[in-house]
């Protein structure tokens, strides 16, 4: 994978969207756009003029993962493939729903960030095997990969959690354990949508 540094340059030198454009003349869109690596394509003449006013290599305006990642879900889990050269690591998520009542306090500890609240659901996600092959993967990844690989998980375990489960209003706590790794979001549906 190829991501565009362009959000961690900007924030290291104290520019925003707005100066970067005022300074460059390149389009709010295409900044933002390759700011949250949400460009479908970039031209030569945008990342020479963005080097040049940042003063950094094409080296340093990209980062690199090496690894292609694919997503397929069914009706228990969620199955990622993480693909480096030929060497393929597949893995299995597994997700489990609790009500409040199902659940005493010492157990919410193992679910929630505070374990204090209560939520009328809690979706746990966890790897079924080869947890700390993940870890170690999950633990080398610049930040940029680590928060899509996790954004791209809980969004797709909470898709699921609504669409699968037919929840209609509900507020949840939803957690993500990669071995050692716990990860949380609380989340709010109301009318069958995360609001």
């Amino acid at each position: 994978m190829i991501k565009s540094n362009l959000a961690v340059l900007m924030a290291e030198r104290g520019l925003k969207i707005a100066d970067v454009y005022n300074d460059t003349g390149i389009s709010k869109t295409t900044l933002m756009a390759l700011s949250e690596n949400k460009g479908k394509g970039i031209q030569f003449e945008t990342i020479d003029k963005l080097c040049n006013y940042l003063n950094v290599s094409p080296q340093d305006f990209f980062i690199y993962s090496p690894f292609l990642i694919e997503y397929t879900q069914d009706n228990n889990g969620l199955f990622l493939r993480l693909i480096s050269g030929e060497k393929i690591n597949n893995f299995y998520f597994n997700f489990w729903v609790f009500k409040d009542s199902e659940l005493d306090f010492d157990t919410k500890i193992n679910y929630v960030a505070d374990p204090s609240k209560k939520y009328d659901f809690y979706l746990a996600i966890d790897v079924e095997d080869g947890n700390t092959e993940l870890e170690k993967i999950y633990n080398n990844l610049d930040i940029i990969f680590k928060r899509e690989l996790v954004n791209n998980i809980f969004e797709r375990s909470i898709d699921w959690f609504i669409n699968n489960k037919k929840i209609d209003s509900a507020n949840c706590s939803v957690n993500l354990e990669i071995k050692n790794i716990h990860l949380y979001r609380e989340i709010k549906i109301k009318d069958g949508k995360l609001i």
